[in-house]
């Protein structure tokens, strides 16, 4: 079964997979296969180099994330297609953005400044509120930074595995033997990584979410287990990928902070990790969720969590993510993003058109039966409710979500 996320599942393919892709310029359709004999083809396209292009239906596009501060929203999705409005009661205003790829998640910082992130390695900023974007990072550069890390990476290793093989042991702890085969084993795979590496490998990795904690530290993750950082603003990044507890390089789909600024993550085959405030986001430590499933979205609300994805599987932690417990939403539709309607009741929204409140002990499902539409992302902001599909956007009233949907 092919690995998926829940861009993937919402576009109805596999994203940074061996599958047919789809390019759209304004006088043709190509369809290329997403392989390395064909990696140029993405720049050759001018997915990254072109424009996207402005469009009068576009707000019929898909959506993939929504972002909101105060009252200016932002949305963004296929073909490097943002939208942005000042408020609710204003119009969506196409964004100038100088690339044509799919843009999958975007987050505030303040006002002015917010960040985008999508296929082909793609990392955008704005300084205007949404109406401008400039690119500064793309799959290129990724490259390069895989190839650093992974040198690293081996230098560190090969220490590690001299030390262990001479003495016995590693960071002071005594090892056996099956301990220095492992070890042996991630040395010989991060080998094998570097020289299997093309010049247009960042290209073949997408970015599912990404978050900046402050101005100046933020946090991406992707397809492949890819994870990059910065703490200088996005002046630079450093790719951390193969620092976390991910060896088997899962997708990693989504990001939360908590009130305590501990930074989770989750994606496919259950993983989830957490890397705490207290020691400056320098290690990361595994979560057992005890799900091999993919899981799209973390929430928080106060000392809890909540994890959900395929299937409609969801699971909440009262101990910063310690133990999880399993929550029966009564569905089996893929849940694809959440917000807090209030302090108590949460609406995730997912595959099928599916709607459904959790008020912390029992499930409503309130999915209108006409409405079949996936719904990739919500957001909740003073009393409306924005959502985003494959058949661009709704908003509504808080109160107007009733049993059967929104009126």
């Amino acid at each position: 079964m092919p690995r998926m996320d829940k861009k993937s599942l919402a576009l109805l393919c596999a994203l940074s997979l061996p599958v047919t892709l789809q390019v759209q310029s304004a006088s043709e359709e190509k369809v290329i296969t997403d392989d390395l004999s064909s990696t140029s083809s993405y720049v050759n396209n001018n997915v990254l180099q072109l424009a996207a292009e402005m469009n009068s239906l576009v707000e019929e596009s898909v959506f993939l994330d929504i972002e909101y501060f105060q009252k200016r929203q932002i949305m963004v999705g296929e073909y490097g297609r943002i939208l942005v409005r000042s408020s609710t009661d204003s119009a969506w205003v196409q964004a100038h953005v100088p690339v044509q790829t799919t843009i999958t998640a975007v987050d505030f910082i303040d006002d002015k400044v917010a960040w985008a992130v999508g296929h082909q390695g793609v990392i955008l900023k704005t300084t205007d509120g949404g109406h401008n974007w400039i690119k500064v990072f793309d799959g290129l550069q990724l490259t390069g930074l895989l190839k650093t890390s992974l040198e690293q990476q081996i230098t560190l290793l090969t220490a590690q595995f001299e030390r262990a093989e001479a003495d016995g042991f590693i960071d002071g702890d005594s090892i056996d033997e099956d301990a220095l085969d492992e070890l042996e084993m991630q040395l010989d795979d991060a080998i094998y990584k570097l020289e299997d590496l093309t010049a247009n490998a960042g290209i073949e990795i997408s970015f599912f979410d990404v978050r900046f904690t402050t101005p100046d530290y933020g946090l991406v993750v992707g397809a492949y287990g890819a994870m990059l950082e910065t703490k200088d603003a996005g002046n630079s990044w450093q790719y951390i990928g193969y620092q976390v507890p991910n060896p088997e390089g899962f997708h990693l789909n989504a990001i939360t902070t908590d009130a305590d600024n501990n930074i989770y993550v989750v994606g496919e085959a259950g993983l989830a990790m957490v890397t705490s405030n207290s020691k400056q986001h320098k290690s990361w430590r595994a979560l057992d969720i005890d799900y091999m499933g993919s899981l799209f979205g973390i929430d928080v609300n106060g000392p809890i969590l909540y994890s959900y994805g395929l299937r409609g599987n969801m699971f909440a932690s009262k101990d910063q993510g310690e133990t999880w417990q399993y929550l029966d939403t009564g569905v089996t539709n893929h849940i694809f993003s959440a917000d807090w309607l209030n302090s108590t009741e949460l609406l995730l929204v997912g595959a099928g058109g599916l709607k459904l409140v959790y008020n912390g002990e029992t499930f409503t499902n309130i999915s209108a039966s006409n409405q079949r539409i996936d719904i990739t992302a919500v957001k909740v902001f003073d009393d409306n409710v924005l959502t985003t599909g494959l058949r661009g956007w709704q908003t509504s009233r808080k109160n107007e979500l009733v049993q059967g949907g929104l009126k």
